[in-house]
């Protein structure tokens, strides 16, 4: 089952660059131009000022992550029919902010899990570390087949956003968003199944995604050439991951692709040669809530689940991109 959360209050577009405050045209265009109608974030629409100090920052990342991170558990819970002390194993992740004790803890105290429950928190992995925390519950139960397992991605992009002159920083301004996806896994039930993984990494690409801290803030380190090496990583990684199974292109009926932006999901339309209808739920999520980081491929997953209605006996892979840089994938079987 798959649950997602967003904060109450959606923005279109138009009022986002509002609130950026950018006047030249070619900022102005990142906004209007990024196939995203509008973005749910944790700020007051009639209060915010893009003034805030860290504290300020950190203040409102914490409440709004932990009470996201609440409400897509339940909800993913609720889908499955089990309640919150079933669990036995929990992967929490994110990067849009930092929490020390983690995610992972505070939701166990919040949503009254169980003392014994396992855990683990993915950090600073990016937009990828949702399929990263899912290969640590897919591990798990590996491990311990009667386990019920559950993962958490939640990000709160508006509390880690900067303003300054470079036009990577203008971009990463007009995509990014709030959201919060959780998925519950089990060794029996209903829903695809998780055949594999894989990951690519390529260190000769560091540099070109991350995380800077001037003086303690966020600035988001988005290269231009990401959206280059993304679609060709992706093409990469499926092909390595369908070959491992003895599998084509033309085997698989459903693609959950990272909405990580217009220009690389048209770019990874064309190196993977896939329909409109392929990438029809990765770009009904960049267009109704923007790219909301490593919760994004849950938000894909769910929208796919209600709308293609697959069928039992279709193949699905589902891949999301992150700093390192890299690709990380998982092969999916209904």
């Amino acid at each position: 089952a798959v649950g997602t959360a967003n904060p109450p209050n959606r923005f279109t577009q138009a009022e986002a660059l509002a609130l950026a405050g950018y006047t030249d045209e070619r900022r102005r265009g990142f906004f209007l131009n990024s196939g995203i109608e509008g973005r749910y974030l944790a700020i007051d629409r009639n209060g915010f000022r893009p003034t805030e100090t860290v504290d300020e920052l950190q203040a409102r990342y914490r409440k709004a992550s932990v009470e996201l991170g609440c409400q897509a558990l339940l909800r993913a819970l609720g889908e499955a029919g089990r309640c919150p002390r079933d669990l036995d194993f929990l992967a929490t992740t994110t990067c849009t902010g930092r929490l020390c004790p983690s995610l992972d803890a505070i939701l166990i105290r919040e949503l009254g899990l169980r003392s014994d429950l396992q855990r683990v928190h993915v950090g600073d992995t990016g937009c990828a570390s949702a399929i990263v925390a899912l290969q640590q519950a897919y591990n798990h139960l590996h491990a311990f087949p009667d386990h019920l397992a559950a993962v958490v991605a939640v990000e709160v992009s508006s509390a880690s956003y900067y303003l300054d002159d470079d036009l990577e920083t203008a971009v990463a301004n007009a995509i990014f968003a709030d959201g919060a996806g959780a998925a519950i896994l089990a060794c029996g039930g209903q829903g695809p199944e998780v055949v594999a993984h894989r990951t690519l990494i390529r260190p000769e690409y560091l540099e070109l995604m991350g995380f800077t801290f001037p003086a303690g803030f966020q600035r988001i380190l988005l290269s231009k050439d990401v959206r280059h090496i993304a679609s060709e990583m992706m093409a990469e990684l499926a092909t390595g991951l369908l070959r491992d199974h003895g599998l084509t292109r033309a085997d698989v009926q459903h693609w959950i692709l990272h909405s990580a932006g217009r220009r690389v999901i048209e770019r990874a339309q064309r190196q993977l040669n896939l329909s409109d209808g392929d990438l029809a739920p990765a770009r009904a999520v960049l267009r109704q809530y923007g790219n909301m980081s490593s919760a994004t491929v849950l938000f894909v997953l769910r929208q796919l689940l209600e709308t293609a209605k697959p069928q039992a006996g279709d193949w699905g892979v589902m891949i999301a991109l992150g700093p390192g840089f890299a690709a990380e994938g998982a092969l999916l079987r209904w």
